[in-house]
């Protein structure tokens, strides 16, 4: 649910409204299990994702704010699986300002800085999956990066052949268990379109239910690029991405609060 409650405008990505399955529940099951295999083997194989233990992101690029306005979009952030992440988020010159988020599980720390201009504060964000909503964000990045890892085994349940814009694509239904829910089932239904060609996937969907139709909102993911074996992309929402795996890292930042003045690059193992 993460992905649709960004509020930036470069990920706001709108709603599609989605169709059904036309093959039988069980043979259309195992077309999507064969599908997914296919993509996890394009990604870089299993082997190779499950190892995944940290993945750092660093994202540096403009967009239009308005018709006449572009401005830096700077984010630089790290993951490590399967309970810490450290974020930095920089929109200073729009409404979206300025944030340094910082979480760890086992700690129950769970801190962000927030910055719209009239100077920053920190507060603990809210709450609503009985102290696990910090965890939403790794499953998040887990899901679009990486499809699969150790701790996050989307199920394939459906697939259908659709568009994506002009792309063709396989549309694979999948669930996660343990993903950090509202009605407490911790159990999320997340569509992988995959590109079908190189089974690779172009967008993540998340789904809501409004006024009794499901709709669907995820990210763009294109450019792909290999790093350390496994397939990212290279431009996410259209913004330049780049990516480290397995980093070395300086593990005080998940002990202490956002400290915005040790700055961007204080991840970094001393």
């Amino acid at each position: 649910m993460m992905a649709l409650l960004m509020v930036s405008s470069v990920w706001a990505n709108g709603f599609s409204q989605e169709g059904k399955p036309v093959q039988s529940e069980e043979d259309n099951r195992r077309e999507a299990e064969r599908i997914w295999e296919l993509a996890i083997a394009a990604k870089g194989g299993r082997e190779r994702l499950h190892a995944v233990s940290n993945l750092q992101i660093s994202t540096r690029d403009k967009y239009w704010y308005t018709i006449f306005k572009r401005v830096p979009y700077i984010e630089e952030g790290l993951y490590v699986f399967p309970g810490k992440y450290w974020q930095w988020h920089d929109e200073r010159e729009t409404i979206f300002g300025f944030s340094l988020r910082v979480y760890n599980h086992e700690r129950d720390l769970y801190l962000s800085y927030l910055d719209h201009g009239g100077g920053g504060s920190i507060s603990r964000p809210f709450d609503y999956v009985r102290g696990r909503s910090g965890l939403i964000t790794l499953y998040d990045i887990q899901l679009r990066y990486l499809m699969e890892t150790k701790w996050v085994k989307p199920i394939p349940i459906s697939v259908e052949k659709t568009k994506l814009g002009r792309e063709s694509v396989y549309l694979v239904q999948t669930i996660v268990k343990g993903y950090p829910t509202r009605d407490g089932k911790d159990e999320e239904r997340i569509g992988f379109a995959l590109d079908q060609k190189t089974y690779l996937p172009l967008k993540v969907n998340h789904y809501v239910i409004s006024s009794g139709k499901v709709f669907s909102g995820g990210i763009r993911l294109t450019d792909y690029k290999e790093v350390s074996g496994i397939q990212m992309p290279a431009k996410v929402s259209g913004l330049k991405t780049s990516y480290q795996i397995n980093v070395e890292y300086d593990d005080q930042i998940f002990t202490r609060g956002p400290n915005v003045e040790a700055g961007i690059k204080q991840w970094m193992k001393k």
